[in-house]
């Protein structure tokens, strides 16, 4: 054998454990929402703040419905979509969301899903993103939850008890 060649692999299996160390320390510093997952699957969050929102055109999306511009739904970004399970359709389907920005709120329903949204980020429909702002701005930052007790395994939100005014 060559002198290079024994320098080569005497070199290449030093840094084999230096790479398995590497990799398990990228193991370690991932994303709190991508390791806080209960034993069955669902993640823990319910609430998004600072999330990305996006506007696309609609048609039959990933639930298997077909929908129209004026509707107020969004797309799932995929981990959140995929991460209670694969399936169709899929397990966020149909969910009912809280989504806030400028001032304003309104609920959407989970329709699709967004392969190119980040994490906590929605695409939604045309009609959605223009009852919060002009389609010009393109991006928008807000927040978003669940507001069916689903997302994250948080139990339905308790129902609110009657109230009797005095007068």
């Amino acid at each position: 054998m060559r002198s290079s060649t024994v320098l080569g692999v005497s070199l290449l299996s030093l840094a084999l454990p230096f790479a398995a160390l590497a990799d398990t320390h990228a193991l370690r510093s991932r994303n709190h929402h991508q390791i806080a997952k209960r034993a069955s699957g669902e993640v823990l969050e319910k609430r998004f703040s600072n999330a990305r929102f996006t506007f696309y055109d609609v048609g039959l999306g990933a639930c298997g419905k077909t929908n129209v511009p004026s509707d107020f739904i969004v797309a799932l970004n995929t981990p959140q979509f995929t991460a209670n399970g694969n399936g169709y359709p899929g397990p966020e389907c149909f969910k009912m969301i809280s989504i806030s920005y400028g001032g304003k709120t309104t609920s959407a329903q989970i329709m699709d899903e967004c392969p190119g949204c980040p994490y906590g980020g929605l695409d939604m429909s045309r009609g959605l993103f223009d009852f919060f702002a002009s389609e010009d701005l393109g991006v928008l930052q807000g927040s978003w939850e669940f507001t069916d007790g689903s997302g994250g395994g948080a139990a339905p939100a308790p129902k609110p008890k009657p109230t009797t005014s005095k007068e």
